[in-house]
């Protein structure tokens, strides 16, 4: 095994105690390789320099790993039952998650942080400069001039124009410096946690639906290719993804004061709240495969997935 794959496999039993952070990768690698004396150096040279890099990384391994249980649960349900169902396997997922304790939350905190801040160009200073000269200013507050100060109001007036206006081009020239003649962007990806349920959702699914299934069951087209997917996959995989991330985001609240580490409290309200939500995902489903007329339970499925992510909203982090 690689020593970027040791040092993640070794990181992982640390997550409960040392979150997914950079140094909990430099203690698996001390931990790995006692006769390194600069770790960090090593971890910049592995994982990049910084901490989003390693940490994304760490965040990436995990979830892999995840999806292996995953499908360790339904090779497992294949030994003694010889099938399993959506709720075994993603109840499994959740367990993983819930593993890792309060941490999740920065696991999420990764999933919405971008690679790189996206920008935009910044004017040149000139351009603005010669825009924002035809804005006045109201200047800025003086008392009122008395009676004998009133023949030196005209030879004043410029100069409080001028003082006025020079906040603007001092606020240009540092906004240039700062940001590389640049304008950052949102720096947030909303879509992350999103995408990650996704991918959960369409691994069970998958270990669900298609795998071990035999050859003959596969929907296949005129030249007897497998059939690509279409509506009803990606409706599927929305609803799963949806109805998921609602129960996971009971992980992601803080833990009562007091409270043991070694079981996590919101476990069984996740487990519960999954159970509802593919009842619902289930039921929906169902109908939309039965009728393609039934406006009545389209709007259902949407309206379930809107509550979903109020419930994400409502959480801890968000």
């Amino acid at each position: 095994m690689a020593l970027r794959s040791q040092i993640l496999d070794h990181t992982l039993p640390l997550l409960h105690t040392q979150s997914f952070t950079r140094p909990a990768l430099v203690s698996s690698l001390r931990t790995l390789k006692p006769e390194i004396q600069d770790a960090d150096s090593v971890i910049d040279t592995i994982f990049g320099s910084g901490s989003v890099g390693p940490v994304r990384s760490l965040v990436e391994f995990w979830e892999d790993r995840g999806r292996s249980e995953m499908e360790g649960q339904q090779q497992g349900a294949n030994v003694t039952a010889g099938k399993v169902d959506l709720e075994q396997v993603l109840s499994k997922r959740l367990e993983w998650s819930a593993a890792v304790g309060e941490h999740l939350v920065e696991a999420y905190a990764n999933l919405i942080t971008p690679s790189s801040t996206p920008s935009i160009p910044l004017p040149s200073l000139p351009i603005l400069r010669q825009l924002l000269s035809s804005i006045k200013l109201p200047p800025a507050y003086s008392p009122p001039p008395s009676p004998l100060a009133s023949s030196s109001t005209s030879s004043s007036s410029p100069l409080s124009e001028q003082q006025g206006r020079r906040p603007i081009t001092s606020i240009l020239d540092q906004l240039s410096s700062m940001t590389g003649h640049r304008i950052p962007l949102l720096s947030t990806n909303p879509i992350g946690p999103l995408t990650y349920a996704w991918r959960i959702a369409d691994q069970a699914l998958y270990l669900v639906e298609q795998k071990n299934k035999p050859v003959g069951q596969i929907k296949r087209g005129y030249w007897n290719e497998p059939v690509g997917p279409g509506p009803e996959w990606y409706t599927k995989r929305i609803g799963l993804a949806a109805a998921y991330l609602s129960a996971e985001s009971r992980l992601l609240q803080p833990y009562p004061q007091r409270q043991s580490q070694i079981q996590n409290p919101h476990l069984p309200a996740a487990l519960s709240a999954l159970s509802s939500n593919l009842k619902t995902f289930k039921s929906t489903i169902s109908s939309l495969e039965n009728t393609e007329q039934n406006l009545g339970d389209v709007a259902g499925f949407i309206e379930f997935v809107g509550k979903s992510w109020q419930g994400i909203i409502r959480s801890r982090y968000f």
